[in-house]
């Protein structure tokens, strides 16, 4: 079998924008850029907006932010013992990280302390909710809009624990509301816009083509359309229009079916059982990566299977889909709630519903519409009266109890503030609401299965795309919501969810400004036999930090044109800003089969990495090994009640995810 040639190579490096031609720019050779203001504002390295979601250009981690961190990490010690200038006070609580697991962190412990408390959070980022990070423009209309570049929705809320929907109502989040009142039902059906185009790059299939389905048409006909060749097209053809076929062999119970589905690949499974060619895979190599952060080549056919993917519903599994559950336990985007739950800012709505809590000033109003509409009042944040303190741009670098862990008063904190300074903060109690492969660099006291157990878990590195259109129309014309592309260098650009929140809210004409998400996972092209997904996570993350914002640029330019084109898309004309949303260390790695052999009978490396010792506690999505905003939230309330024993904190999830 060929090896598929994978992600296309990204375009050298554009020209000045000075020397942009029209030609080029609709070439795809440019930038994209287009001489606008908004757009070079959003080239311009190290500009500075008074908030930062209304930043353009490179955001989220990117080099200036890793810098501090990637210095500490390769230095050679010292840092224990280097000269720091000392915080005044000791906090009862100090929180390393900002993100939601850390916010809501904060929250149970200032409810639950039984006592007023003094509370210190640090984030090495330059705004608050870590991934649930905002996007904000102002379009040349005046008009103001936001979206999400990040942690994107409240995934199947009503099956959240007693814990999270405790905070959920402490912190003012309805989310029912979403559904009765928020979100715009009708609003794609209202515009005629019934489906995405499939976009197919030249590069990658030798010619381009954009491909329309009809409703109720049949896969071969609009199968014909693409470049696929004849026989990858007949394979799809079957697969697509008769799912329920029954392809493994006759006489097996179910239980013998899933424990062999949970041994291979679901490329495997569709190589073995479907015959699939390499052109037929490549069709489908990335429909796993949105619910595992891995393609089909490392993803269990047994998870495929609870994910939906065609070929399965024939094979009499049993009941797992009908509960929602995958056979390992994870709740599945198709689960019994509508996805609908969704902030314009995506899960910033509810960093920014913690951060009221925590410190009313930052974040005024008392709704959840102020939470959409209103802005972070960044210089509340860090007040030195204020007995809740929230450091931006401060990357914690070593950890210490002052004394033996069992009887130590204090926790000392090493950190470098936003100017680059070493400084120290002492706490009576720590919580690490931070990276695990942090914590195993942050302190000396740990023993080596605990630093083994915390290495094991990667980051799945990722890109969300935010860009600001001042017209939808070719997508009005085209009958369509979004583009698909099939194995291109983007896995998705779909308009943004349509959420009325006071002001904000999904445009009623084409000729109106819109928001346009673009997502990847990023991952080396599938290899024969298939890397493991840790080590697919690791390259990826070595390709992700080698682009330019000028790259990544140019690869969106290059697909709305290539995919809109037809339809009266001008980039130049059209795209009046870019934000890209770089995640190096994006979702925590969930355990997977056939990969894992600790999954799903343990002892799971999560359960060991995350004790903890002393006077400090750990938390954040890792301490799960499950990529949901509700599971960080989880950890938070499991840590805590590690700090508070004496309090009586709702219970939290252990499903699902491998907790």
């Amino acid at each position: 079998m060929s090896r598929s040639p994978g992600r296309p190579q990204l375009l050298p490096e554009a020209a000045p924008a000075a020397a942009i031609t029209r030609r080029d720019f609709l070439n795809g050779v440019a930038l994209g850029l287009g001489g606008t203001a908004s757009l070079s504002a959003a080239a311009t390295p190290g500009s500075e907006l008074p908030d930062p979601a209304l930043r353009t250009g490179l955001q989220g981690q990117t080099d200036t932010v890793n810098a501090a961190a990637h210095a500490w990490r390769d230095r050679a010690g010292g840092v224990s013992e280097a000269p720091a200038e000392r915080d005044d006070g000791v906090e009862d609580l100090l929180v390393v990280g900002a993100g939601l697991s850390g916010l809501c962190g904060a929250h149970l412990y200032a409810k639950h302390a039984g006592r007023p408390v003094r509370m210190l959070l640090l984030d090495a980022l330059d705004d608050v909710g870590g991934h649930a990070r905002r996007n904000e423009f102002i379009a040349r209309n005046g008009q103001r809009l936001v979206g999400y570049g990040g942690s994107q929705s409240l995934d199947n809320p009503s099956l959240f624990s007693p814990a999270v929907q405790q905070v959920l109502q402490d912190i003012g989040v309805d989310w029912p509301r979403f559904n009765t009142q928020f979100f715009d039902h009708g609003w794609h059906e209202r515009h005629g816009l019934n489906s995405r185009a499939l976009v197919f790059d030249a590069r990658t299939w030798g010619r381009s083509a954009v491909v329309l389905r009809q409703p109720g048409e049949a896969p071969a006909s609009w199968l014909a359309r693409t470049p696929l060749p004849p026989d990858a097209q007949r394979q799809l053809a079957r697969l697509l229009a008769e799912p329920a076929a029954d392809v493994l062999p006759r006489g097996m119970p179910p239980a013998a079916r899933r424990d062999m589905l949970s041994r291979l690949t679901c490329r495997q499974f569709y190589q073995r059982h479907w015959r699939l060619g390499a052109q037929a895979l490549r069709w489908l190599q990335a429909d796993t990566e949105g619910y595992f952060g891995a393609g089909i080549d490392a993803t269990s056919a047994l998870d495929a299977w609870a994910a939906g993917l065609p070929g399965f519903s024939g094979l009499g599994l049993g009941a797992s889909m009908d509960t929602r559950l995958s056979p390992s336990g994870r709740l599945l985007h198709q689960g019994q709630d509508p996805y609908v739950f969704h902030f314009p800012d995506g899960n910033g709505g509810v960093a920014r519903a913690l951060l009221r809590q925590l410190i009313p000033e930052a974040m005024p109003g008392s709704d959840m519409i102020s939470l959409a509409e209103g802005r972070v009042q960044h210089a509340a944040l860090d007040r030195p009266e204020a007995p809740v303190r929230l450091r931006l741009r401060a990357t914690a670098v070593h950890l210490r109890h002052l004394g033996p862990p069992g009887e130590a008063q204090l926790v000392e904190v090493r950190y470098l503030d936003s100017h680059g300074q070493l400084r120290v903060a002492r706490a009576r109690q720590v919580l690490l609401a931070c990276w695990h492969r942090v914590v195993a660099r942050l302190t000396d006291e740990l023993p080596a299965t605990q630093v083994a157990a915390l290495n094991d878990q990667v980051k799945v590195p990722l890109l969300y795309g935010t860009v600001l259109l001042n017209n939808w129309r070719a997508f009005h014309r085209a009958g369509i919501s979004g583009l698909q592309p099939v194995d291109g260098f983007w896995r998705e650009a779909a308009l943004d969810f349509p959420v009325r929140m006071g002001s904000l809210g999904p445009p009623e004409h084409p000729d109106q400004p819109v928001l346009l998400h673009l997502s990847k996972v990023v991952l080396p092209a599938p290899q024969e036999p298939a890397l493991p997904p840790r080590e697919q996570a690791a390259r990826g993350r070595a390709l992700l930090t080698g682009w330019s914002f000028d790259e990544l640029a140019q690869e969106t330019t290059r697909l709305l044109q290539s995919g809109l084109g037809d339809f009266g898309f001008e980039a130049e004309r059209d795209i009046e800003a870019i934000t890209i949303n770089r995640w190096a260390h994006g979702y925590a790695y969930e355990y997977m089969r056939p990969w894992d052999r600790c999954w799903p009978q343990g002892p799971l490396p999560c359960t060991t990495a995350r004790r903890g010792w002393g006077r400090v506690a750990i938390a954040n999505a890792d301490a799960g090994a499950y990529a949901y905003a509700h599971g960080a939230m989880d950890q938070a309330a499991r840590a805590v009640q590690e700090l508070l024993p004496q309090a009586r904190l709702p219970s939290w999830s252990k499903r699902p995810g491998p907790v």
